[in-house]
């Protein structure tokens, strides 16, 4: 092995340690948002993806996976998000658009996902993301979820466009 595969191998394997946990989106136990006793999934919404806030409060630290109470709630992703492939050498820190604010209804059994991706493959380690979010219902089928577009729709919901 020459000493420059070795040194790539080693920086995909820190890259990997260190971002591991911000890949995991779908699997284990929603977070709960809301006050009280834990609640059965089919009584809340579940919420996935890089999450910055939900409602006006900070959750970039907390996870990936939310449950939230069934209703309007203010979401915006994080600022940034980092993935490594680890098929290859491939790694990647992607800059969400600015001010991305979702007023999702979210109904109990649904689950809600904010799929973030680099705009385009360019080889380079920072590029500018692209961001979708996705309802799927208890069968799975998904609708896509659009981002605020008006004031309205956030005053409806609650919450103010940052």
């Amino acid at each position: 092995m020459t000493r420059s595969t070795s040194r790539a191998l080693s920086a995909a394997a820190v890259w990997a340690v260190l971002l591991a946990p911000a890949c995991i989106t779908r699997s284990g136990e929603a977070r709960p948002l809301y006050p009280g006793e834990r609640r059965a999934p089919a009584e809340v919404a579940r919420l996935s993806g890089p999450i910055g806030s939900v409602d006006g409060q900070d959750v970039s630290q907390l996870g990936k996976s939310f449950a939230l109470l069934p209703g309007c709630h203010v979401v915006q992703p994080v600022s940034k998000v980092a993935e490594v492939d680890t098929t290859g050498p491939n790694a990647y820190v992607a800059r969400v658009p600015p001010n991305v604010v979702y007023a999702m209804r979210m109904q109990a059994g649904h689950t809600y996902e904010l799929e973030v991706r680099p705009r385009e493959n360019t080889g380079q380690t920072s590029t500018d993301a692209t961001i979708r979010a996705w309802d799927r219902d208890e069968a799975g089928h998904a609708t896509p979820v659009a981002p605020v577009a008006a004031n309205e729709d956030l005053e409806t919901c609650g919450g103010s466009k940052p």
